[in-house]
């Protein structure tokens, strides 16, 4: 998987994420590049499978946590879509299965009738949240971190653990739950 150029990319940013925001993109990169989502999309093992959706789903979380934390509201909406449905991809990818970009919408839109209002409100919060220096943007990255860990989470259980669609809805929603929670 080729990304674009990250220092290009990286200059974009604020001074004060861009370090992070690099680190996390190289991360993923490499768990591209060096071949070890390839290997566990080949392994018979589900472990296996299981540790590198893993990988995928914590340092997509990261990243995510990270670009939410910038403080233009709204700004950061169209970087998040992309690493979540990028996260989507490649956990499908690892389970064995042939889907792309489009495919990985259609499973987070699967996820619920309600993501699509849920998505609005929390970025509307989201947007919000960012008027107050530091400790909203704070809050908001916790809850950019907290969906996309959700996502992944059900994303992983769907694809390589084999739960049927609704049964990964309640994984999204528990994990959206506990994640706030803990973040709060």
């Amino acid at each position: 998987m080729k990304l674009p150029n990250l220092e290009k990319l990286a200059g974009k940013l604020p001074k004060a994420i861009r370090g992070s925001v690099v680190d996390h993109a190289r991360a993923i990169r490499d768990l591209f590049s060096h071949g070890k989502l390839e290997a566990a999309r080949r392994s018979e093992e589900r472990a296996v499978k299981l540790e590198a959706a893993r990988s995928i789903v914590e340092t997509s979380a990261a990243l995510c946590t990270t670009v939410a934390f910038e403080p233009i509201p709204l700004a950061d909406f169209p970087i998040l879509t992309t690493v979540q449905i990028t996260m989507v991809t490649g956990i499908a990818y690892v389970s064995g299965r042939d889907i792309g970009m489009r495919a990985a919408a259609e499973f987070i839109a699967a996820l619920g009738t309600n993501l699509g209002v849920a998505l609005v409100l929390r970025e509307g919060s989201r947007a919000l949240l960012k008027l107050f220096p530091v400790w909203g943007n704070a809050i908001s990255g916790a809850i950019a971190g907290a969906g996309t860990y959700a996502i992944g989470r059900s994303a992983t259980a769907y694809f390589i653990e084999g739960v049927s669609i609704a049964d990964a809805r309640r994984i999204f929603r528990r994990a959206t739950n506990r994640k706030q929670k803990n973040a709060a």
